[in-house]
């Protein structure tokens, strides 16, 4: 037995034994490419078994796994953000469902797929899910920007994922305070760690001088922002008022998130669902909006960000009335006032989050870095189509320079 099955054995020891699952064979259908994970591998697995009177019984699985290079393990906090998705999954989603049920909701929001198990043994963390694949769930091409069907459908499903958090915080205080307690921002750690400001500013730089004969205005207001700047805004010093806390999804770029459709109609999705929570945290639900927008978003779905803030808005307040809110008392300026606050996370993640959802499989590893003792330089490297690269980020920084003060 090669090393990787008895890994896959351990992995699943949960799953097989919760269900009385003893002659069973398993195939490994599918793995990651190199440009779709950094901190781990995902697996697609069949696990067909023969046990009990129904006859071949087949279940379909994902198993994240967590990369073991002891260097990396040293540079990145690898153990720290797969436990933190554990967490997630075993407690928090729980939580908010029995939360939700409680309160009789037509619809209970539970858009992420089905944990079946974890595995905590250091240094081969693993988490087994549900394939979404199996409910003709996709992932939307990275490549490609998200068009205003997909960012309205995503915006929706933020609405009701961040009201529980704070119809639970209003209802059941201790509960709530409970469950964030621990829930410390490992996406700075992580930023820190990999060295990674320091390229983000120079990507950034370098499309801020674009403006400076396009659009002088904006490049007059962002020529104020710093390196520390942005370090800041990863790192969300400025910490949001307790009152629009909420549990964040965390890391919300493209890949992090699949669509279901219409057969032959992939322009508009008819659901989605949020994966990975890695990097799940507390904070304003802004940062989950600022990053998922500025890092999908066409300069045409930017043009109509009052309408998804609106939008936002009306599922936020509709959703939190479900959950027994009668009077939300949070309104659209508070959501304006918190993006000119906290909006700067999204920008700040553009210029790294847009080049890696740009670039070929073929992209550093984060594993060979670490080990050559340069973690940074997993990410500084040119793309075969810089143009559409500053075409995007450009649009980010634009957009982002219209709430800052003249």
């Amino acid at each position: 037995m090669t090393e990787l099955n008895r890994d896959i054995q351990s992995w699943l020891s949960d799953f097989l034994r919760n269900r009385n699952i003893t002659s069973y064979k398993v195939d490994v259908a599918e793995k990651t490419t190199k440009g779709d994970g950094y901190l781990g591998e995902v697996m697609f697995v069949k696990v067909r078994s023969d046990d009990g009177d129904d006859g071949v019984q087949i279940y379909d699985l994902v198993i994240k796994s967590a990369k073991t290079s002891e260097e990396l393990r040293k540079q990145t906090p690898i153990e720290a953000v797969y436990h933190r998705e554990m967490y997630m999954y075993c407690t928090v989603l729980p939580e908010f469902v029995r939360f939700q049920k409680e309160r009789a909701v037509d619809h209970v929001f539970c858009n992420y797929p089905s944990c079946y198990g974890v595995y905590k043994e250091s240094g081969k963390e693993a988490i087994i899910l549900e394939n979404l694949r199996i409910r003709k769930y996709v992932v939307h091409d990275r490549r490609q920007p998200q068009n205003l069907h997909h960012v309205l459908a995503v915006f929706k499903n933020y609405a009701n994922y961040h009201a529980v958090s704070l119809a639970m915080k209003h209802q059941r205080p201790k509960m709530f305070a409970e469950l964030g307690s621990s829930m410390t921002d490992l996406l700075s750690e992580f930023a820190i760690q990999a060295n990674m400001v320091a390229g983000i500013y120079r990507d950034f730089d370098a499309v801020r001088e674009l403006l400076r004969q396009e659009d002088p205005e904006s490049f007059r207001k962002l020529q104020r922002i710093q390196e520390n700047d942005l370090q800041d805004a990863l790192c969300k010093i400025a910490d949001p008022p307790d009152e629009l806390c909420v549990i964040l999804h965390g890391d919300c770029w493209n890949n992090n998130m699949m669509f279901q459709y219409k057969v032959g109609n992939k322009s508009k999705p008819t659901a989605m669902a949020f994966l990975d929570f890695q990097l799940a945290s507390v904070g304003s639900p802004i940062y989950d909006l600022s990053y998922y927008l500025y890092s999908v978003a066409s300069d045409q779905v930017l043009d109509y960000f009052d309408v998804l803030l609106e939008y936002y808005h009306w599922h936020l307040v509709g959703f939190l009335r479900e959950l027994g809110e009668s009077s939300p008392d949070i309104t659209l300026r508070d959501l304006k006032r918190h993006w000119s606050l906290y909006g700067s996370f999204g920008m700040a993640m553009a210029p790294f989050i847009i080049k890696v959802e740009l670039s070929d499989d073929n992209v550093g590893d984060l594993v060979e870095s670490a080990e050559s003792g340069n973690l940074a330089d997993t990410f500084n490297y040119e793309l075969q189509d810089m143009d559409e690269y500053y075409r995007r980020v450009k649009s980010v920084i634009r957009h982002y320079s219209t709430f800052l003060a003249d």
